[in-house]
């Protein structure tokens, strides 16, 4: 009871960080469902990365142009703020990630993990260049984030974003389900796949961008893979599904900041391990039917 008190003490300095870190986690364990039910589970992924690559893509930039890219002043250019080029890059991965190889031979899985690995080239590449060695550390804070101390600013980033997001899910939301679910039926009923495929990638794309600078590429990675997995694998109904993913989402944020808080462990570590948690409940159903 000591342990909750104390971190009930200390609650002015983990609400925002906490809030940030539920948002972030109810914001994709929603879209990981689209990302399961599509087969695209490495997209989160390479998404990040991408976004990573815009980040230190501006401090190079800002490097080369003699300005400092992470202090706000007045004459700044703001088209050399980090964010915009994260969001710029994530969303061009994002069409590109939507576009079909039109090769027998080259599946679009090919194409993501080239998108990863060239963008992973690239991170270590910018980050280890003498021209940003005294802002490595930056980079490195706003690629990855921190869980434990999130500015208020990245918190309305990620509401606005979110509310986007969410409404045109609300729209579109038997398109986008349906060509997450059986793309090849759609096809075939006419509906534009490639069009709401593109939509549903800029979407995952955005948030991803700006959940990766307020909670890191770690726990981004795995709210978007699963609390969806561990959901599927327990019931079958899709709306359901949604729902029981967002709750796990969110619990496993909380949990994951309170065990992180209370035992000095890393916080996006921490709130990884209690969503895989989740994932025994499914895993003990399958081991039941013996599909395992």
């Amino acid at each position: 009871m000591s342990a909750f008190n104390d971190f009930w003490a200390g609650r002015e300095l983990w609400q925002e960080p906490l809030f940030a870190g539920v948002l972030a986690a109810a914001l994709l364990s929603y879209l990981g469902v689209f990302v399961v039910l599509k087969r695209m589970v490495f997209v989160s992924a390479a998404l990040s990365e991408v976004s990573g690559v815009g980040v230190a893509f501006a401090f190079y930039v800002s490097a080369v142009a003699g300005v400092d890219p992470h202090t706000h002043h007045f004459g700044i250019p703001i088209l050399l703020d980090p964010t915009w080029f994260s969001l710029l890059f994530a969303c061009l991965a994002g069409v590109l990630f939507s576009l079909r190889p039109g090769h027998r031979k080259l599946a679009p899985e090919t194409v993501v993990g080239i998108g990863y690995i060239a963008a992973s080239a690239l991170v270590l590449a910018i980050l280890n260049s003498p021209r940003i060695a005294q802002e490595a550390h930056a980079v490195g804070d706003i690629l990855f984030g921190n869980a434990v101390t999130v500015p208020f600013s990245q918190i309305e980033a990620l509401l606005a974003v979110g509310a986007v997001g969410l409404l045109i899910h609300a729209l579109f939301f038997k398109e986008l389900l349906f060509v997450s679910y059986d793309s090849e039926t759609a096809v075939v009923q006419g509906v534009g796949v490639l069009r709401y495929e593109l939509v549903l990638n800029l979407v995952i794309a955005v948030i991803i961008s700006v959940a990766t600078r307020a909670v890191g590429a770690l726990p981004v990675f795995a709210f978007t893979v699963v609390p969806a997995a561990a959901a599927l694998m327990v019931t079958e109904r899709l709306r359901t599904t949604i729902a029981l993913s967002v709750a796990i989402g969110i619990v496993s944020a909380a949990v994951g900041y309170y065990v992180s808080w209370v035992e000095s462990l890393p916080t996006g570590a921490s709130m990884v391990i209690v969503a895989s948690l989740f994932l025994v409940p499914g895993l003990l159903r399958l081991l039941r039917r013996g599909t395992v």
